[in-house]
C-alpha cells in the first residue's frame, strides 16, 4: 500500500507536489523530505524558500538586549535593521537545486541601532517593569523614519579591572510582532539567550586592527539586500551559542577615559608586579553586526502565527443575548 501511494505521488505534477507540501510545518517537511528523492527535490526547494523569505521576518521586528550581567535594568533594547542574506564558511547555495545539509549555513545579518525604543524601555526599566505598550508605541514611529542614513550607531561599554581577563555580555534576542492596534505586541518569541564571554587579549587585537572612528564598516558589510547570498567567515563573529546560531560583531576602540586613569577612591594594598601584564582597561564596543541562523528565524515566525492561531481559538466574544428565555 505504502508503495503504491509513492507511486502516485511521484505521477503528480511538481507545482500540486509543492502545494501539498507547502501544508506542512518546517520541521514536518525537514522528515517528509527523507521519504522519496521526489519528495527531497521538491521539499527541500519549498523550504529552502520559507527560509529566504523568513529572513526578512515579514510583519515581524528583530529586538536585540545585549548587556553585562549588573546592568541588565539600566540598559535598553536595541532595533535590528534587516541587511541581507549570508552563507556561512565560504560557498554559495544553489537557488534552482538547494541541498538540504547546506539550509543551516544560511544566516539573517542585521543592524543594531539605536531608535526611540530604547528610551521607552530604558524609562520603564529603571522602574522595575517594562511597558510593551509604550515600547511598541515607539518602534512604530521609528518604522515611519526607517532609513539606512538614519541609523543611530549603538555601542557598549566594557571595563576590565586589574588582573581580570575577560568580561561577559548578556545576550538575548526577541522576535516581536505588532497588532494593528497601535503600540501593542501581540506576539513576542524569544529566540536565543546567553553569554558572551569577551577576553582581554582579544579586546586589544580588536582595538589595533579596528580602523579609528566609531562608525560603520561599510565596505565589510556581509549583508546583501538583494535576492543573492554573499558569503562570511564565522572567526570575525562573537557567538553566543555552541551551535554558532546567533553571533555579534563589533569595531573595539579603547574607552576615552580609561579606568587606569581613573582609580577608585578607595583601594586596598595590592602588589603592583602582580598586575602589571593586565591593568585596568576600558573599552567601547561599537555594533556592527548582529548574524542570526535563518532556520530559527523561520522557527520564530512559525511559532508566532500559531499564537496567533491559539488566541484566535480562544477568544470570548461579549455581546447581548437576542435569544428567547424559556
Amino acid at each position: 500500500m505504502m508503495t503504491s501511494s509513492l507511486s502516485l505521488m511521484d505521477k503528480l505534477p511538481n507545482e500540486m507536489l509543492a502545494a501539498t507540501l507547502a501544508l506542512l510545518s518546517s520541521r514536518e517537511l525537514a522528515l517528509v523530505v527523507l521519504v522519496s528523492r521526489r519528495f527531497y527535490s521538491v521539499g527541500v526547494r519549498v523550504l529552502y524558500r520559507r527560509l529566504v523569505d523568513a529572513a526578512r521576518l515579514p510583519g515581524h521586528e528583530l529586538i536585540l538586549e545585549c548587556y553585562h550581567p549588573s546592568a541588565k535594568i539600566s540598559t535598553p533594547y536595541l532595533a535590528c535593521r534587516y541587511l541581507g542574506t549570508c552563507v556561512a564558511d565560504g560557498g554559495a547555495i544553489d537557488d534552482g537545486e538547494p541541498v538540504l545539509a547546506d539550509l543551516s549555513k544560511l544566516y539573517s545579518s542585521f543592524r543594531p541601532s539605536q531608535s526611540d525604543v530604547e528610551e521607552a524601555a530604558s524609562s520603564q526599566q529603571q522602574a522595575g517593569h517594562a511597558d510593551w505598550h509604550q515600547i511598541g508605541e515607539a518602534w512604530q514611529e521609528d518604522d515611519e523614519d526607517d532609513d539606512e542614513d538614519k541609523d543611530e550607531i549603538a555601542t557598549q561599554d566594557i571595563g576590565l579591572d586589574r588582573g581580570e581577563l575577560f568580561s561577559q555580555l548578556c545576550t538575548v534576542t526577541n522576535v516581536v510582532k505588532q497588532s494593528s492596534r497601535r503600540g501593542l505586541f501581540v506576539s513576542h518569541v524569544n529566540t536565543c539567550d546567553g553569554v558572551v564571554r569577551v577576553w582581554r587579549k582579544w579586546l586589544a587585537d580588536m582595538a589595533a586592527s579596528s580602523p579609528i572612528g566609531n562608525g560603520y564598516d561599510d565596505d565589510d558589510n556581509h549583508g546583501t539586500s538583494g535576492e543573492g547570498s554573499t558569503t562570511i567567515s564565522r572567526d570575525r563573529f562573537l557567538w553566543v551559542d555552541a551551535a554558532k546560531s546567533v553571533g555579534l560583531r563589533f569595531r573595539v576602540a579603547p574607552a576615552a577615559a580609561s579606568a587606569a586613569d581613573n582609580p577608585p577612591l578607595l583601594s586596598g594594598p595590592h602588589d603592583d608586579s602582580e598586575d602589571e601584564d593586565d591593568p585596568a582597561v576600558s573599552y567601547t564596543l561599537v555594533y556592527q553586526e548582529l548574524l542570526v541562523r535563518s532556520s530559527m528565524l523561520l522557527s520564530a515566525v512559525e511559532t508566532s502565527a500559531s499564537q496567533a492561531v491559539s488566541r484566535s481559538t480562544k477568544a470570548v466574544i461579549i455581546a447581548p443575548f437576542e435569544g428567547l428565555v424559556l
